[in-house]
């Protein structure tokens, strides 16, 4: 994929090279550790050890970065989504990579910078409809092939399952457990009569 870029009659360094991945995980580290607050070029630069300037080489603006890093991270978690929908227990497997998704403070600080990031706003909607629509999907097929009914539709119980595994996960980061243990029964109480075995 290494493509060289052309913004503005301005040459750009090659997408997808090791340098463009480098500062991809650099800004990764940065937002996990420091907060967005501390997510600078400079910053960038000297997390990954090269001169400032290079940034700008690769990407036009800091928040043209800051949408690549997003966008690679989403793509990953797609991509495990997927999997678990195509495995022998979708359900289950899906649970597993919500509640044991890309670290909750990483994702905290692109929900913050989403306020002022246009572009990084549409890819947080597009990742949260490309995973809700598979596990929509996941959990329609449970439904059919088990025969359950149930008063919430197979978008509300994704919706309730994911908030769920959301606190759960952000909650645990923080060292609270109060009526996580009880959720959990619920949640896999439910997906006993969905997805037996």
């Amino acid at each position: 994929m290494d493509t060289k870029q052309e913004v503005a009659g301005r040459r750009m360094g090659p997408v997808g090279s090791d340098n463009w991945h480098a500062m991809l995980d650099g800004a990764e580290t940065i937002l996990r550790e420091e907060g967005h607050a501390a997510l600078t070029s400079r910053r960038i630069a000297e997390q990954i050890g090269v001169k400032q300037r290079l940034v700008y080489y690769y990407f036009r603006t800091m928040d043209d970065l800051i949408v690549e890093t997003f966008r690679r991270m989403s793509a990953r978690e797609l991509a495990r989504l997927s999997a678990a929908r195509e495995s022998a227990q979708p359900l289950r497997e899906i649970w597993a990579v919500c509640v044991h998704t890309a670290d909750a403070r990483l994702v905290s600080q692109f929900m913050a910078l989403a306020h002022r990031i246009d572009d990084l706003r549409r890819e947080v909607v597009h990742f949260i409809d490309a995973s809700r629509s598979i596990q929509v999907e996941a959990i329609a097929e449970a439904m059919e092939r088990s025969g359950t009914k149930s008063r919430v539709s197979p978008a509300g119980l994704t919706l309730l399952a994911t908030s769920v595994a959301l606190a759960i996960t952000r909650e645990s980061a923080l060292g609270i457990t109060t009526g996580h243990h009880d959720v959990r029964t619920v949640i896999f109480a439910l997906m006993d009569d969905l997805e037996p075995g």
